[in-house]
C-alpha cells in the first residue's frame, strides 16, 4: 500500500511511513493521518485497491 503513496509523497517519505507503520503496528492510513500528510478523501482514493489496478467501482 505504501507504494501507492510514492507518486504523491515521494519514495523516501513513503518508505519511512511503511517502516513506521510496521514498527508501531499501525496502518499506513493511521500514520498518514497522524502526520497530516493528506486529507482523508484523497487518501481513500490513493489507497483504494481498485483504483490501483485501474478498475472503477460501479455505484
Amino acid at each position: 500500500m505504501a507504494t501507492a503513496l510514492s507518486p504523491i509523497l515521494g519514495y523516501q517519505k513513503s518508505a519511512s511511513i511503511a517502516k513506521q507503520a510496521l514498527h508501531e503496528e499501525k496502518t499506513i492510513r493511521e500514520i498518514v493521518f497522524e502526520q497530516k500528510l493528506m486529507d482523508p478523501e484523497k487518501l481513500d482514493v490513493v489507497l483504494d485497491p481498485m483504483s490501483m489496478v485501474g478498475m472503477i467501482r460501479s455505484a
